[in-house]
Order: C-alpha cells, then structure tokens, then sequence
C-alpha cells in the first residue's frame, strides 16, 4: 500500500451515499479534569481527519459522523458511555478513549457489541484481554520498555530509581519497566509513588536521591512531568531521566532546563513549528491543523486520534464494505502503511500496528536524536 496523500479542500471524486446513509464512530475522551486539554487535542485532531475524509467521500461513499464524550478519565464514566454509544447511538467504531484505564474498562463492551475499536491510549493493559474487535495504531509501551532498559545497559547503567503515577498506562509501564530492568540486571534502588493532582514530590525525590542512582525512570501523565522535573533538579540529581512516552512541548515550556537530558523512545514528537518536522506525512497534518485551528497540536495524542482515523478509513477502502465485520477483519490486512508514526503492519496476530520507535533526548529545548548525541561524545561531557 501507497502512504496516502490527503487534501483538505480537494473536491471529492468518489461516489455518494444513500439518503440518511451514515458511518457513525463514537469518540469518548476527557474532556475534563487534568488530561481536558490533552483529550481536546485528540477530539480536534479526529474532527478535522472526519472534515477530511468526507471531503474525499467518506467511507465509500458514505459520510461519517463523530460522536464526541467527555469519559472524564474516569473508568466507571466509560461503561455508562460505552452502553449508551452501542444502544443509543448505534456506533460503527469507536475512536478512544486516551486514558487506557477507560479502554481497559469499556473495551470488554465493545468487543462483545462486535465493534470495530481503535484505542488510543499507551498501555500494555488493554491489548492483554484477547479482544478481536480491539486494536491500537500507536504505542504500546511494552515496546518501548524492553529498547529503553537496553538503551540503560549500553550507557553502563547500573542503578535506576522509578516515579510513578497510580493510574493504569503509569503504573503497568513502570511495572513492565522494572520487570525488564531486572532481566536486564539492572538494580532498581526505590518506587517512588504520586497521587494524581499531587504538587509536592519533594520527599519521593529526596528518597531517589539517597538512593545513589545512575538514571531516574518517571512514569508519568503531563501535568505531573514538568513540576517533578524541576524538584528533581533543585534537588540536585543532573543525570540522565528516562520517561515512558514523549514529552510534549507544554512540559518543556513548563519546566525550561528541568527537562535537559531527558530521554525518551516513542514514534514522534510535538513539534513547536511546522518547520521543524522533516517527515512529509507529519509536515501535511500539521498543515491542515493549523490551517483549519491556527494552533500546532497540544500534544501526541492528536496524532493518535488522526493515525487511528486513518487506519479506519484505510480498513473501508480494503474491505470495500462498511459492514462493521468487514471492517474488522480489514485492519489485520493492513501493512507497509505510512503514518504520522511510522509504518504500520496489523498482519502478526497483535492487533498492534506500531513496532518501531525513535530515540529522542532534549537538550536546550529541542528534540536531538538520543543515538547521534550519544555519539558525538556527550554522555562522557554529561559525566565530568
């Protein structure tokens, strides 16, 4: 399969629906509480890949519909949502949710509705309960956990202190990342908790300290990455800090020099400028997203939400069909296909569609490419 090229403002050349024909997909994110901004990325970011594809026409031929609500993060929100998406507004596909411990919750109920799903959130969790109607276009950090322990082992660490949230992608990834640590040999000194909204971290960092790591892995949700980086610095730690999934542009700004030397293995980044992106897949959404909001995406889930359009509408075009069966069975055919995160391949079995990452550091504010700043020698100057 080609990677696709879409334009907002093409005139569509493609056949149209029948009256009152349309492809329904329910879209539940959080809308409220820490993550709003996050979920509002996503929601923008699905909304303009609907104005897209049923400006090219729809799903052969029939227009599609989003269907947004707020699951608030919140696990028991996500079953009332789920029930009334199935029963009432009678969903094709379901988009989301972000926060996996939602996926983790509602994912049973969609399966057994026999609903075609792309979930968006990063934990493992969710795609460990042998749902054929589940899938994922993004990360599953079991992936990424196992690349950065072995990353840890080529830079001779030895010692690694873990923070972590409470909530499912944070701790199922802290926990995937300190059974891989010990594989690997690597001593974890001390798990260090936080409580979601909490702002003082200064007795888990002290603990870190104390306990002479050579590296800090953090498992955590935005909001609590910028405030931990910066107490982890006044604090005195200057070494290395392994985070388990990209860190957006609203951290960076947030926590300024914090954040230097902080490493990180995922698909993509949250770019400042268009400018910066290099891929032309990345460079065309971020085009139309600034053409059609006047803002750069809030941060990587908008490019979760856009990829798993994308495979949805890539599923239509394989299956020839909307008939929600069909479509399933679609996006396991789904191979050397191009997206804002890389190739995705559905063909193994995992209904997992991401399999690489990039390795990413920042220094100064800026995205590097961890493995070139490795060597041009500055793990040595980090040292002296």
């Amino acid at each position: 399969m080609k990677p696709r090229q879409v334009q907002l403002f093409r005139e569509s050349t493609t056949g149209t629906a029948e009256a009152g024909e349309i492809f329904i997909i329910g879209n539940p994110q959080p809308l409220t509480g820490v993550n709003a901004q996050v979920g509002e990325s996503a929601n923008m970011a699905a909304e303009l890949a609907v104005k897209v594809i049923n400006k090219e026409g729809g799903f052969n031929g029939v227009p599609i519909k989003l269907v947004n609500y707020d699951d608030q993060g919140s696990p028991e929100e996500a079953v009332k949502i789920a029930n009334k998406m199935i029963q009432v507004d009678k969903v094709d596909a379901i988009l989301g949710s972000l926060t996996s411990s939602n996926v983790l919750a509602a994912g049973g109920i969609y399966n057994e509705a026999k609903i075609p799903t792309i979930g968006t959130g990063n934990s493992p969790t969710w795609m460990q309960q042998g749902w054929e109607y589940v899938f994922r276009a993004g990360l599953n950090t079991a992936l990424s956990m196992p690349h950065v322990t072995e990353k840890m082992l080529n830079l001779d660490v030895k010692k690694v202190a873990v923070f972590r949230g409470l909530d499912d992608a944070a701790k199922t990834s802290a926990e995937t990342f300190i059974e891989e640590a010990k594989k690997a040999g690597i001593e974890v000194t001390t798990i260090e908790s936080y409580t979601e909204g909490d702002t003082d971290f200064s007795g888990q960092v002290a603990k870190m300290i104390n306990s002479k790591p050579d590296a800090v892995f953090c498992s955590t949700n935005g909001p609590t990455q910028a405030i931990f980086a910066k107490q982890l610095r006044q604090l005195g730690f200057d070494k290395l800090c392994f985070n388990r999934e990209g860190i957006p542009v609203d951290t960076i700004n947030v926590a300024g020099d914090a954040v230097n030397n902080w490493v990180f293995a995922y698909p993509y980044v949250v770019y400042n400028s268009i400018e910066e992106a290099k891929d032309p897949e990345m460079k065309e959404f971020l085009e139309l997203y600034v053409q059609a909001y006047g803002v750069m995406p809030f941060h990587d889930c908008a490019y979760r939400s856009w990829d798993a359009m994308m495979v949805f509408w890539e599923a239509s075009k394989i299956a020839g069909s909307n008939d929600k069966e069909a479509i399933k069975d679609a996006i396991s055919k789904i191979k050397d296909f191009k997206s804002l995160g890389g190739m995705l391949d559905f063909t193994d079995g995992t209904r997992e569609g991401l399999h690489t990452l990039n390795d990413y550091i920042i220094i100064d504010g800026k995205y590097l490419d961890f493995n070139e700043w490795i060597k041009a020698g500055n793990i040595t100057k980090l040292a002296e």
